[in-house]
């Protein structure tokens, strides 16, 4: 199931479902570990990969696992809180990881066909199993690159985003940015004339056409679930991306080969990773930053790779600039 995007007519339908539904967590180790195996393809071939996919999905993959919040005991793992106490960002073992999203992949490239870059695509596949809490009618998103800032920044207020990238980031040049939808909550989707009436559609479709299982159709989006830029300078690319979390929570599975380090900065907590990944390549590591902005309840993540990459203190130096310029 994924969280994804609601026009902007059903506000008062999205602010009555979170009264009455737990929010979901975030489970943000896919976009995590995307990263890290597209990090060996970058240097080979100048572009980021997430497995035999393209950044395309990114968008997607940040929010594609959805997944309740269940106890566990974590204590030993990085935490954020916000000022109240709650937990925004949890880390744990990999072994709570949930399963069951590889069915989706053997029918991704159909939906991204179907869809132009910047569509929304609501649809149904006949057979696949519902996860508890999940719902038939699902969401994808085809990405668009927006390589001029001032469109991505137009971009960004009309879709209603609380976080504004900025145009360049410790002296790398914008090169170009991405957005992905708010998917609806199942309450939304079950609530809904709109979406109700969009799953009849396609079950009606699916009843007429025996041939196929996979019914889709494009579908508008007014609300940002994220959004990421990528910059450049001299073959070196500074990626940095924007999760926002309407109310939920992050959970970072803490894979083999990952040790963060919980540190302080502009007096906020950041979470500096170092990822070494033999199994890649022979000497093969990594590393990445990630933090929570309260005041926008948006995770980010800042990444470097390309001909050269920031050393531990130039990132969290970014980071900090990044911080004082409003993320």
């Amino acid at each position: 199931m994924g969280r994804e995007g609601i026009s902007h007519e059903y506000q008062d339908i999205r602010s009555e479902a979170a009264c009455g539904e737990q929010l979901p967590s975030i489970e943000v180790t896919g976009q995590v570990m995307a990263r890290v195996r597209g990090l060996e393809r970058v240097q080979n071939r100048g572009t980021v990969r997430f497995g035999n996919k393209t950044a395309a999905t990114l968008g997607m993959l940040i929010l594609l696992l959805m997944i309740t919040v269940t106890a566990y005991a974590a204590s030993e793992y990085i935490q954020i809180r916000n000022k109240a106490g709650a937990v925004k960002v949890q880390h744990f073992a990999p072994d709570l990881k949930p399963k069951g999203v590889a069915a989706y992949y053997e029918y991704e490239w159909k939906l991204m066909d179907f869809a132009k870059p910047g569509e929304q695509i609501a649809f149904y596949f006949r057979g696949e199993p519902i996860p508890e809490g999940g719902s038939p009618l699902q969401f994808a998103y085809k990405e668009q690159r927006i390589t001029e800032y001032s469109a991505f920044l137009e971009q960004m207020n009309r879709k209603n985003s609380p976080v504004i990238l900025p145009k360049t980031a410790g002296g790398y040049a914008f090169k170009y940015g991405t957005m992905h939808p708010r998917y609806p909550t199942k309450s939304e989707r079950d609530s809904s004339p709109f979406y109700r009436q969009i799953l009849s559609e396609l079950i009606n479709e699916a009843k007429q056409d025996q041939k196929r299982n996979l019914f889709m159709k494009v579908v508008p989006w007014t609300e940002a679930g994220g959004v990421q830029a990528k910059y450049t300078r001299q073959g070196a690319f500074i990626d940095l991306s924007a999760t926002l979390l309407h109310g939920g929570d992050v959970q970072v599975y803490q894979e083999p080969g990952n040790k963060p380090e919980k540190l302080k900065v502009e007096g906020r907590d950041i979470v500096y990773n170092y990822v070494d990944r033999p199994d890649v390549k022979p000497g093969f590591s990594y590393h990445y930053l990630t933090w929570y902005n309260e005041v926008q309840d948006a995770y980010y993540m800042l990444t470097t790779y390309g001909d050269r990459i920031l050393t531990k203190e130039q990132l969290l130096k970014l980071a900090g600039e990044l911080m004082k310029g409003g993320l």
